[in-house]
């Protein structure tokens, strides 16, 4: 819902930025307006999980990469995480871990959080394709 939210919002607010009357015809939405809901949104996200879960907000004020080192996929070696914060953050949804990937940068984190903590979705699209691949692959869709 919040996604929708700001997504009508930016609509609202900036139509002629995101070219409302060439879409308004055939979508309720345009598409600039939905790439730029994804920003704000997950800084919402980002806040409340802080707010939820207190060890999250300890692992961002106090461990969080610089933003020139946060880049997805990743290795926990890099940021020198824990065992511990690496299952409180795959716990809550903040990463995981591509078993099948035979590299050592082998974690992915979800766009909801990517946005809102300041990583860099190198590989993001191809990871996407990979995974509708695997999917498509057991025969599940």
């Amino acid at each position: 819902m919040r996604f929708l939210h700001y997504a009508a919002k930016i609509t609202l607010d900036n139509a002629k930025d995101v070219n409302f009357e060439k879409w308004y015809t055939n979508r309720l939405l345009p598409p600039q307006a939905i790439r730029r809901a994804l920003k704000p949104c997950s800084e919402e996200k980002v806040r409340e999980a802080t707010e939820e879960y207190p060890a999250f907000k300890k692992w961002v004020d106090e461990q969080l990469p610089p933003a020139s080192e946060r880049k997805i996929p990743f290795a926990v070696e890099q940021f020198n995480m824990d065992q511990q914060t690496v299952r409180m953050l795959e716990e809550i949804g903040v990463i995981y871990e591509d078993k099948e990937k035979e590299e050592i940068a082998r974690f992915y984190m979800p766009e909801i959080f990517r946005e809102g903590l300041g990583f860099s979705g190198q590989g993001a699209r191809p990871r996407i394709v990979a995974l509708k691949r695997r999917v498509l692959g057991k025969g599940i869709l």
